[in-house]
């Protein structure tokens, strides 16, 4: 099991301790960890609070899942897995949340527009959780840019960040328009996955 041990920063400075709708944790110097596991698809993850790991959110997608918790740390963590009986392929430990309202944009709506699915892009990007705010920033007005010039079809909801890249949480009609929207904005993608949304905390 692969484990970044970093400690997570805020994306969206809206108040200390603060929380985004879409249960992403927001706010200086947390007290929790966040943490994107990925699953086999089948695996049973048990939704709300258990030993003190709370599920934050939850994809399901043909070929893996993508659960994502909170714990006091990587430890915690584990230990939550082995007695949930959970063999994850992969941990990564939050280090930024990035989202559209960082670049001045407007945040997504609580549910996904006519005819959009959920989509989860994994983007390679070495460093990008210790970037500076202001690239982070940047980062968020070229995707505000490019969602912008496709229209209504594609939204950002927000963006796990890494030391080895990205998780990213799209809603978009096909995965063609996922991928027009990274070439206009310059954001490699590594990994397409067009996944239901199973749970939102």
């Amino acid at each position: 099991m692969k484990i970044s041990r970093v400690v997570m920063l805020a994306a969206c400075v809206l108040s200390l301790g603060g929380s985004s709708k879409d249960g992403a944790r927001e706010g200086p110097a947390p007290q929790k960890h966040q943490f994107v596991v990925e699953l086999d698809p089948k695996a049973d993850v048990k939704l709300g609070t258990t030993d003190g790991v709370r599920t934050v959110e939850d994809f399901s997608a043909a070929d893996k899942r993508y659960a994502v918790y909170e714990a006091d740390s990587a430890d915690a963590l584990a230990k939550h897995l082995e007695h949930a009986r959970l063999s994850p392929k992969k941990v990564t430990e939050v280090k930024d949340i990035n989202s559209p309202t960082r670049g001045g944009g407007k945040p997504a709506g609580d549910q996904p527009r006519k005819g959009q699915k959920t989509f989860v892009i994994e983007r390679k990007i070495p460093g990008v959780g210790t970037f500076p705010d202001a690239r982070k920033e940047a980062i968020s007005k070229k995707s505000n840019a490019a969602i912008a010039e496709i229209g209504d079809s594609i939204e950002w909801v927000h963006s796990y960040l890494s030391d080895e890249g990205t998780y990213c949480v799209y809603r978009a009609t096909d995965e063609d328009t996922i991928r027009k929207h990274g070439a206009i904005a310059g954001a490699p993608i590594t990994k397409v996955s067009e996944a239901r949304v199973i749970s939102v905390h």
